[in-house]
């Protein structure tokens, strides 16, 4: 299993395998990490119809999870281009303390990964991916959200407490 430090350069050895916005975010040099410490992250390589020409048409694109400090991270790259060095992107940055629920489903090959907010009623993060590619990465990186959402809620019990 790679260690933090080598899935982040990883990413920001990579050529245009690699969105910009996703080097920016692991090398903290974006709004969404600047005062974050990453904990954990998950990267999932865009998938092409044919894999062995990097050329062909885009099956599946480029995700990036990132556990941080105060929530998750969550960026999907899109295809449209805006400038030389960025194309189109969704971001999300969710909380923990808007966290309700996490799913993580694996069935054979397949997993997926949800992320439920208090406000919603389906995921506001929903994830597929090849477990045999991910299985181990999506485990560590569920127990380090788990962590951390399970220490914000003992923080602000204690808060709480304190305050009667």
């Amino acid at each position: 299993m790679l260690s933090l430090e080598q899935k982040i350069n990883s990413i920001l050895e990579a050529d245009y395998d690699v969105h910009h916005i996703f080097k920016e975010i692991v090398s903290k040099k974006s709004i969404f990490t600047e005062k974050e410490s990453i904990l954990d992250l998950i990267f999932i390589k865009r998938e092409h119809l044919d894999e062995r020409d990097v050329k062909s048409s885009v099956y599946k694109p480029a995700k990036l999870l990132v556990a941080t400090t105060h929530g998750i991270i969550f960026l999907e790259e899109g295809f449209k281009e805006i400038t030389d060095n960025y194309l189109g992107y969704r971001i999300k940055h969710l909380y923990y303390d808007k966290i309700s629920s996490i799913e993580l489903d694996i069935c054979l090959l397949e997993g997926q990964f949800k992320i439920v907010t208090d406000s919603s009623e389906y995921p506001v993060v929903e994830l597929n991916f090849n477990s045999s590619n991910y299985y181990n990465s999506f485990e560590i990186f569920v127990d380090q959200v788990r962590k951390q959402r399970f220490n914000f809620k003992n923080y602000e019990n204690s808060l709480t407490n304190k305050n009667k």
